[in-house]
């Protein structure tokens, strides 16, 4: 398969395309296509020095003056700390600086949303979130750091969206798992077309992988499936797509052992990914008989009731007859209180499923 990037270098949208991203285990189309991804070596913007500069000024007047010290590994962030940082060290400059340096460093558009950086109440918040190397107190000194160094801001840009945090099993909802694979035994063997499934909210794919060995062990062919990942990331997707993980050694080595696992049983090809937004409405949507939505529903991205019945009606909508939504929210920690198991139960029901209890989260099935 031919590379799914533009004549500009930058990644087409499914409806552009002839076909999704399937896996890629070459090192060097890696190498190729993260070059098209990825800005290499230093960035020299006069704008972003400026604001570099600036944020300089701001924290050296910011450690002559707070009465707490500066952020230290353990430290205990009140809420009369971030007051007083983000008065004398505004994490809205932080940002926009930051933002400066994510449109000068990738070729496709990309969001602060939901990483340490979009969701931090203060700096001290977002650096005790960041991995440990990029824990660097002065946020100028960073970003000054960041722009000489291609390399180490390769390493940061996929901490930053990938964290080591983030679904780094491809078993990460067991009980789910069971679930489905009653599901499957009490839906009985299929006859003619694959059964066609869809990992909504992807990230990296270790649950899209996951999932394909799941359907193995449960006695499906490998021919007998197909699984699309989705994700609104550009560079969770090319995580996925290649095992990619240049901040976390011992992840990317994990994944390419399931990968490989993967490959040997012919199941690897049977796997696509995409860059797609959750609440859009698909231009040309197809149907699945299997929709997992995974640490999404619920969750920090999508909590607020409207904008969960848009998307679970964008859900609904590629549910082919007698397929099932799978949504886990075992996760979502504080989150549950703005939108409860109770609430999705709701809204999944408002789109004619029948909604039932499933392992570490809630399942809608569509009538056949």
């Amino acid at each position: 398969m031919g590379s799914d990037f533009s004549r500009h270098g930058s990644p087409m949208k499914p409806s552009e395309r002839t076909g999704y991203l399937q896996p890629v285990t070459d090192p060097e189309r890696t190498r190729r296509d993260l070059r098209r991804l990825l800005v290499a070596g230093p960035i020299d913007d006069r704008d972003l020095e400026r604001r570099i500069a600036s944020l300089d000024r701001d924290f050296r007047a910011y450690a002559a003056t707070v009465p707490f010290g500066l952020w230290g590994e353990g430290l205990v962030i009140t809420a009369e700390m971030r007051a007083a940082t983000d008065l004398l060290l505004p994490l809205a400059e932080v940002r926009r600086a930051f933002r400066r340096l994510l449109r000068l460093s990738l070729s496709v558009a990309s969001s602060l949303d939901g990483t340490p950086l979009g969701a931090a109440a203060s700096w001290p918040d977002c650096l005790a979130r960041l991995d440990p190397p990029f824990r660097e107190g002065n946020p100028a000194r960073l970003l000054a750091r960041l722009a000489a160094d291609g390399e180490l801001r390769t390493r940061f840009l996929f901490s930053l969206f990938v964290p080591r945090r983030h679904g780094a099993n491809p078993a990460r909802y067991p009980a789910q798992g069971d679930f489905l694979r009653r599901w499957l035994r009490a839906a009985g063997p299929r006859r003619g077309n694959p059964l066609r499934c869809l990992d909504a909210a992807c990230g990296a794919g270790e649950g899209t992988y996951g999932l394909a060995r799941l359907l193995l062990e449960a006695g499906f062919a490998p021919d007998a499936f197909s699984i699309v990942g989705a994700s609104r990331d550009p560079i969770e997707i090319f995580a996925a797509v290649h095992g990619f993980f240049p901040h976390d050694p011992a992840r990317q080595e994990a994944f390419r052992l399931l990968r490989e696992e993967l490959r040997a049983a012919g199941t690897l090809g049977r796997l696509r990914f995409a860059t797609e937004e959750l609440t859009e409405k698909a231009r040309e949507p197809e149907t699945f008989d299997v929709i997992l939505c995974n640490g999404i529903l619920g969750g920090p991205f999508l909590h607020g009731r409207r904008e969960l019945e848009r998307a679970a009606a964008e859900l609904a909508g590629r549910l082919a007859a007698g397929g099932i939504i799978l949504a886990a929210d075992h996760f979502h920690g504080g989150w549950k209180r703005a939108a409860p198991s109770g609430m999705l139960g709701e809204i999944l029901a408002g789109q004619g499923l029948s909604v039932t209890v499933a392992g570490e989260g809630i399942a809608g099935i569509r009538g056949g």
